[in-house]
Parts: C-alpha cells; structure tokens; sequence
C-alpha cells in the first residue's frame, strides 16, 4: 500500500522537511526567505512544492491573478484592459 505525501505542511513538518528547527523556520519566514503559507480550511499549511524550489534555489511561483475586475492592471497599464 502506498503512503500519501501531503502537499500541504504545517509550520512544524515544514521545518523537518527543510531539515531545519522551528524556530529557524520562524526566523527565516519573517525574513522573508521561506515562502508565505496558505490557508486551507482553517489550517495554516506550507505548500511542498514551494518548499522544493526553495531548497533548489529557485523563486517561489507567483499567485495567480484572482481579480475578475482587473483594476490595478488597468491602473497600471497592463495586460490587455490596459487603457
């Protein structure tokens, strides 16, 4: 049988998948380094995925644009509202 691997990590699995402690992970998440979590469902939960590109030196992904209105992209000149 197989064992599932979650996407999601809270804080404390998060920093034994880093294979650092806690309190470094804190340290290096109000730095700036470690990505910011998600929330899902009420839980606080760091996406492996993210995690893995840290460790590989790579930027975390950007969110997705989610406004339906495309406001600011408008404001600002970008993408295909742009006045």
């Amino acid at each position: 049988m197989q064992t599932v691997q979650p996407r999601g990590l809270r804080r404390t699995a998060a920093a034994a998948y880093l294979g650092i402690s806690p309190s470094h992970f804190d340290k290096e998440r109000a730095s700036g380094i470690i990505p910011a979590p998600k929330t899902l469902f009420g839980v606080t939960l760091w996406d492996r995925q993210d995690l893995d590109a840290l460790f590989d030196g790579k930027p975390a992904a950007a969110a997705a644009n989610d406004n339906a209105s495309d406001y600011w992209d408008r404001q600002c000149g970008i993408g295909s509202h742009a006045r």
